[in-house]
Order: C-alpha cells, then sequence, then structure tokens
C-alpha cells in the first residue's frame, strides 16, 4: 500500500453518516472485534463505551490514512476492562481535519504520526520524557493509551475513520514531506508504536555497536526489536517456536534460534560462540489468560519466554521486557513464576513499561524516510481494508506473523 493521497472531506463528509457516525472496529465482547459504527469524534467529547467526557480546545481531529492491529489489541479484547461497543486501536497516521483554538503548531492539512500514549506534555513525567506515564491523562492512575477503555484514560480507539488527538501540539508528530510520508505508509505507521517499542526495548537494554541480543518472539514486536538492535550495531539472534516466523527471521537477516530443537544456551553458543549474550529483549509477555491458566502456588511459569532470556544473559547484563504483563486488580499478585533469583544473582539490570513513543518519533521518521530503514517488510506490515478489520483480528489471535495496517 503505496501513495495514499491525502483528499476527501473532513469530520463532516467522507465516510461519516448523516446521523454523526462513522465505520469503526468496536469491541463486541471477549474475544470479539468487529466493524460497526461508532459517534464522530469532537472536541468536546460525551460519555461513550470506554470514553470519558472531557473539551480538547487543545486537540486535534485527524482523518485516518492507515491504522495498526497491535498485540495489546488482542489482550484488550481478552481483559476485563473493555466495555462493548468500544473503539478499538492505539496507532494512527493520519491527516488533520480540524484544530482546537488552542492549538498553536499544527496546522488542517498536515499529515501525522500519534503516539499511542496520550501525555499532556506538561506534567513532571512528561517533562521527564515519560510519556508513557503520564499523570494528568488518566484519572485512574499515571498512564493513559486510546482505545483500553476507562482504565487506560477513556479516549476513544483509533481503528476508525477518524479520531480525537489531544494536547496536539506536544503529541503529534508532523512529517516534514508529506508526500514522501505517504508514498511509505506502510513505514510510517510503524512510527506510532511498534518501531519506537523496539528501538526503547533495545536503548533502554543498552544495546550498542558490537552487542551481541537474544531477542525473543519473531512476531512484528520482536522483528521490530532486532531491526532497533541493528539500527544500534548489534548482532541480533531471534527466537521463536513457530517456523514460519522464524523463517522470515533468517529471510530479514537475522540469526534465528529454534526453541523447539534444543536448550536455549547450546543454541545461542552455536551462533554466538559462547551461551551468552549481553541483553535480551522479551517481546513475548503473557496475557491474562496465560496468568490464569499458571499455578495457584507460582511453580508454573507464566513467563518462559523472560525465564529463558535470564539464563542466557551474561552476569552484569541488562534485559528490556516490551511484552506486556498484567498489572491485575489492585493488590493482586498474579502468579507469573519469574526467575528473580536469576536477574539478582547475575546482576541484571532490568527495564520495563510502555514505550515513551514521543521521545523518539523524530529520529525514527528520519530513519525510515532518509536512511532507508524498512519496517514495514521486516514486520510484514499488510494492508487490510477497513471493512475487513474483524478477519484481520482473526488471523492475529490465530498467530499470523504480519503486523496488519488498516486503511479506510
Amino acid at each position: 500500500m503505496t501513495g495514499a493521497a491525502v483528499t476527501g472531506p473532513g469530520p463532516s463528509g467522507g465516510g461519516a453518516s448523516s446521523n454523526g457516525t462513522q465505520r469503526a472496529v468496536v469491541y463486541a465482547g471477549p474475544g470479539r472485534a468487529v466493524v460497526g459504527e461508532a459517534p464522530m469524534p469532537a472536541l468536546e467529547t460525551r460519555a461513550a463505551p470506554g470514553v470519558l467526557p472531557r473539551r480538547c480546545d487543545h486537540g486535534v481531529i485527524v482523518r485516518t490514512l492507515a491504522t495498526c492491529v497491535c498485540g495489546s489489541d488482542l489482550h484488550t479484547l481478552h481483559g476485563p476492562g473493555a466495555a462493548e461497543g468500544m473503539v478499538l486501536g492505539h496507532e494512527l497516521t493520519g491527516v488533520v481535519v480540524e484544530t482546537g483554538r488552542d492549538v498553536e503548531r499544527v496546522r488542517v492539512g498536515d499529515v501525522c504520526s500519534v503516539p499511542f500514549n496520550v501525555a499532556c506534555g506538561r506534567c513532571a513525567n512528561c517533562r521527564a520524557g515519560r510519556t508513557g506515564h503520564c499523570l494528568r491523562t488518566n484519572p485512574a492512575r499515571p498512564g493513559a493509551t486510546y482505545g483500553m477503555g476507562e482504565g487506560f484514560g477513556g479516549w476513544a480507539g483509533m481503528q476508525a475513520e477518524y479520531a480525537l488527538v489531544p494536547y496536539a501540539d506536544f503529541n503529534l508528530h508532523v512529517f516534514a514531506d508529506p508526500d514522501l510520508a505517504r508514498e511509505r505508509l506502510l513505514d510510517v505507521a510503524m512510527i506510532g508504536d511498534i518501531l519506537p517499542t523496539g528501538y526503547h526495548a533495545a536503548r533502554s537494554a543498552g544495546v550498542g555497536p558490537g552487542s551481541t541480543v537474544y531477542v525473543a518472539g519473531a512476531g512484528p514486536v520482536g522483528l521490530a526489536s532486532a531491526v532497533a538492535c541493528r539500527m544500534l550495531g548489534a548482532a541480533v539472534i531471534v527466537g521463536d517456536l513457530n517456523a514460519e516466523r522464524l523463517a522470515h527471521a533468517r529471510a530479514a537477516g537475522f540469526a534465528a534460534a529454534d526453541l523447539a530443537s534444543g536448550e536455549l544456551p547450546e543454541i545461542v553458543a552455536e551462533t554466538a560462540g559462547v551461551p551468552y549474550v549481553d541483553a535480551g529483549i522479551d517481546c513475548v509477555g503473557v496475557s491474562d489468560a496465560t496468568v490464569a491458566a499458571a499455578g495457584a502456588d507460582g511453580r508454573t511459569p507464566a513467563a518462559a519466554a523472560l525465564n529463558d532470556i535470564i539464563g542466557v544473559v551474561r552476569h552484569g547484563g541488562a534485559i528490556s521486557v516490551a511484552g506486556v504483563y498484567p498489572a491485575g486488580a489492585p493488590g493482586a499478585r498474579p502468579p507469573l513464576g519469574v526467575w528473580l533469583g536469576g536477574i539478582w544473582s547475575k546482576a541484571i539490570t532490568l527495564s520495563s513499561g510502555a514505550t515513551p513513543v514521543r521521545r523518539y518519533q523524530e529520529e525514527l521518521a528520519a530513519a525510515v524516510l532518509l536512511g532507508g530503514v524498512g519496517i514495514a517488510d521486516a514486520v510484514r506490515a499488510t494492508a487490510v481494508p477497513l471493512a475487513q478489520a474483524a478477519d484481520a483480528y482473526a488471523q492475529a489471535m490465530a498467530g499470523a506473523g504480519c503486523k496488519f495496517v488498516l486503511v479506510p
């Protein structure tokens, strides 16, 4: 999908219906995402499924060029916080069609990338670059994300024809060359989440020239992390059980570890010459369903991939956790079975948490559009019409190794 043109009317036209609704991907019960109707976004939002009312004179309305399906969306389908009828999705590339009265930098017609973090740009965490843990955009706790319900701030999702972006002067990355951004649409669609997530994981693990890195998971996030590590000059081994995913990782130029073929340290030694690496990146995580299946005494590890990483990272090395681990209810202690003794005894530095996407967008946009980083090919970005989003979700839940990009 290239050369998507920026044409058509603003929020009052195009795909909008006469009764003020639009096509969107909505939550239809546990494990179900369907294409339905949702309210058109407005700078003054009204309460809706998963959406809190608020006024956003600092916001803009964006018409969608591309919006992606993420593994976190699959967690939302099976998690406890979704409200039936709420719009899903948190990855958006689009065109600004309306601006609030307080917006100064962003203009109508700008082609932009939206970080998945909803950040005010003004609180202590945002000023420190920790936009994944903004203190103002979520009344429930620090950190907000579009399309995940009231527990994540109550912001409408972005798998729709139009979307609201608050605090637009801070949140939006505006592409300096909009024509080039349209030509490379599948690549720039990765700048709102998956490429910054991989890059943040690599940077947090101290990856640099000459590093050896083991990435757990050959899905889209794992491959984005591998690309980021290669950008930083590292040698990368990508591990998985899925033969088809491993074949693509090899085709993309990475060493592949087939976890079904033996013990990980021996597999690593065959590639690196020693049974350890400098850094590890967990791109697997666990779901609520995996946690529920773990033993009540915590002896059945729900975090096998992370434990494998702990086993092959050298003493004094580092691990970054890009995969999602559910926090559970306040005060809950899910039986994850993480090998904390291995982290302690090997003096491993561990980093985790939501990626502060806005911190990295300028440099990653330059790397993609000017530096030739082909992230779309690496993660197998696959364009799908928005009307066929339910099929894309079904394929993603079945384990497809593609990064599905929904286009209206």
